[in-house]
């Protein structure tokens, strides 16, 4: 009788747990943001070049006169080697593997041209390892003001969903927003605006 009792009592309460879930509806909400380039960092790698056999037009060159090739080379660009850090991190990393003095630079900019400038000047011993585009973080200001719209944009969706029902949509229950001030940089749309979403839930009448 017990169970009899007990299952009763489940059955009622998910019953009315059922009921309480249909009286809300919940909707994605999202707006558009632009997202900015706080800071671009390239790296390079110089290298000894070594005589070959199977190429009797390469010219050997040593580490320093690589360097030098590369820096003036930059100058006529009017950009000063100086500017480029050695990255001692990433040459105890890959130094290792290698036969020939090599050496690491990273440089820093908010330039997109700077970078495109240095990466087409060619000098036999350069080689671009890589570029890496850091994004600007949102302010707690603009991210709030983002979440605003995109709640806009959720209560409207919600509306057109619950008219289809034959409902409205009351005051707001729920919100998930997971957004935080960390951006990532989408490398091949750089220009193209992201989107920032919310999830939330609406009391339906």
């Amino acid at each position: 009788m017990k169970n009899i009792i007990f299952i009763l009592i489940m059955i009622i309460t998910t019953s009315v747990f059922c009921q309480e879930q249909a009286k809300t509806i919940t909707v994605i909400g999202e707006t558009k943001k632009q997202v900015e380039i706080d800071s671009i960092y390239l790296t390079i790698s110089l290298n000894q070049i070594k005589s070959n056999e199977y190429d009797k037009e390469v010219e050997p060159m040593t580490l320093s006169q690589v360097t030098q090739n590369y820096r003036n080379k930059l100058k006529q660009e009017n950009i000063d080697f100086s500017e480029f850090k050695e990255n001692i991190p990433m040459h105890l990393y890959q130094s290792f593997s290698s036969e020939n003095d090599i050496a690491y630079y990273s440089y820093a900019t908010t330039s997109v041209d700077m970078i495109k400038n240095i990466v087409k000047q060619k000098v036999n011993g350069v080689t671009i390892m890589f570029v890496e585009i850091i994004a600007k973080e949102k302010t707690q200001d603009e991210l709030a003001s983002l979440t605003g719209e995109a709640l806009i944009n959720a209560k409207a969706v919600a509306q057109k969903i619950a008219n289809k029902i034959n409902k409205k949509i009351g005051a707001i229950i729920k919100i998930e927003d997971t957004n935080s001030a960390d951006q990532y940089i989408d490398y091949y749309k750089l220009s193209k605006p992201q989107k920032h979403f919310v999830n939330v839930t609406f009391a339906l009448e």
